[in-house]
């Protein structure tokens, strides 16, 4: 039953998150790097993480804790897109707002790693969030329950401050407690080629590529290469100099990619 919610409500997000409004039109490229926002034609729009993978915003009310416009977002390829595989759900910015699920009249805060804290009487909610807390209220549909824990009940003030909470979670990667010293990579097909074709990490990063096509492909770069790659493989590789570094496919030599070290 647990399963079938959770994958009711990575579903679920997806459709709704199409009906997203159309972020600004700007050149289509394939060149982005972790915590990106990123769309294809469509209206959808995903946040780019650390492990490679894209992550739904469920709708409107959770993208706007985390972003006040579509100003920045990355317009990819269609293909490009369905290359990368979708991660999960984006959960609430901790501190923005409350929520409550549509069949529990419990009211929560939202704190680190979509944990949800009941808060236990109407006084609270007020020093929270002052005397209009209801109006900071949102309603989560059932679905999406199974993207957020529960944690400890709230007794007193001291235990939560909104605005802190907040400031320490500036980015969705934060909030899932994703690893900034790694990157990744899809490898596609001769049409869609690597995903990100380029990329900026820093210093110290391991990126690593993982194939996504069905044929083979083996990645050589200056000093370092794979193995053969089938479907579903990585490899590895840690960046400890600055610089360009540029690598391309053994076989098909049209496919190359380019991480930048900063």
């Amino acid at each position: 039953m647990l399963k079938r919610l959770a994958n009711l409500a990575i579903t679920g997000a997806f459709v709704l998150g199409a009906a997203m409004p159309m972020a600004s039109q700007a050149a289509v490229t394939n060149v982005f790097n972790p915590g990106s926002l990123i769309k294809g034609s469509g209206a959808a729009v995903y946040y780019f993480a650390e492990n490679g993978k894209r992550y739904v915003f469920p709708n409107e009310k959770t993208y706007f804790t985390w972003y006040k416009d579509f100003t920045g977002v990355v317009q990819i390829p269609d293909l490009s897109l369905y290359a990368i595989p979708i991660g999960g759900n984006v959960t609430y910015r901790p501190g923005v707002k409350m929520v409550k699920i549509t069949t529990d009249p419990r009211v929560y805060v939202v704190d680190r790693g979509a944990i949800l804290r009941h808060v236990g009487s109407e006084q609270l909610a007020q020093t929270f969030y002052n005397i209009n807390w209801k109006n900071q209220v949102d309603d989560i549909p059932d679905a999406f329950f199974v993207n957020y824990r529960i944690g400890n009940p709230i007794a007193t003030a001291t235990e939560y401050k909104p605005a802190d909470v907040t400031a320490m979670t500036t980015t969705i990667s934060m909030d899932k407690g994703f690893d900034d010293t790694v990157a990744a990579i899809s490898i596609g097909n001769n049409l869609t080629g690597y995903v990100p074709s380029t990329i900026t990490v820093k210093r110290g990063t391991t990126v690593t590529w993982t194939n996504q096509d069905s044929a083979t492909h083996r990645i050589v770069g200056p000093g370092w290469s794979s193995e053969s790659l089938s479907y579903g493989q990585s490899y590895s590789h840690k960046f400890s100099e600055l610089g360009s570094f540029e690598y391309h496919d053994e076989a098909k030599t049209s496919m190359v990619g380019t991480v930048n070290v900063k």
